[in-house]
């Protein structure tokens, strides 16, 4: 950014964030805009169309960066992607967001495939408190793991990840499970449901990030402070 002064000129340097895998991330929804909006946009390098089914829409009620997210309401509610994202038995990938949920009493679907019916990555809340993540559907092996004592109306950074043969969930940043399945190749185009037809989130997620070809995170780590860039460095 350049500043004028009378008589000389000032440049002054400002740092923007980058990622050095934006290049890999096939989904990428901040959740920001205007109350009420069903307008979601996609921030990835190659962004998809993404519809809001049911009452899905922009909310400033919650957030945990940039005022507002992407509310749901549990009856009915979930986004679309014009665009299946194919991960490969073969690739290393990062399924991660900010999950906030007010009921932890049922059981929700934050990403799935509505043309194969299967489940990405889900919320397992039957027994209280427990988070369950894996990939269901008929040929898919069922891989759980747990975390115990998630808190209701609270933001909780979520994360799935595999690398190589080991697939892990992290749970604000600390690793709570991890696995050696091995994984067919699957798909993601729904967000906040299972295939659009149950399953379906009850409260707020905030910045979705999907990276294809790279396990970000193989260790404990601290939580993301600021909205995931949107930069190339």
């Amino acid at each position: 950014m350049t500043i004028y002064v009378p008589g000389k000129v000032v440049l002054k340097k400002e740092s923007v964030a980058a990622d050095s895998y934006y290049g890999n991330v096939s989904l990428l929804l901040h959740g920001d805009g205007t109350n009420g909006s069903t307008t979601i946009v996609d921030n990835s390098p190659s962004p998809k169309t993404v519809t809001a089914n049911g009452n899905a829409q922009i909310s400033t009620a919650q957030s945990k960066f940039g005022g507002a997210s992407i509310a749901f309401d549990g009856n009915g509610d979930y986004l679309e992607c014009s665009t299946r994202i194919l991960i490969a038995q073969s690739d290393d990938f990062t399924i991660e967001t900010w999950s906030y949920q007010l009921n932890l009493s049922a059981d929700y679907v934050l990403v799935s495939d509505s043309a194969t019916n299967v489940q990405i990555f889900r919320l397992n809340f039957g027994t209280p408190g427990r988070v369950e993540c894996g990939i269901y559907g008929s040929g898919y092996p069922g891989i759980l793991f747990f975390a115990i004592a998630l808190s209701p109306s609270t933001w909780h950074h979520l994360a799935f990840s595999r690398s190589g043969g080991t697939i892990r969930l992290f749970v604000d940043g600390q690793e709570v499970g991890t696995s050696t399945a091995v994984l067919p190749d699957f798909y993601i185009d729904t967000v906040g449901s299972f295939s659009g037809s149950s399953l379906f989130t009850n409260g707020y997620i905030d910045d979705l990030r999907i990276t294809k070809g790279v396990a970000r995170y193989t260790a404990n780590f601290t939580p993301p402070t600021a909205p995931f860039p949107e930069v190339l460095g």
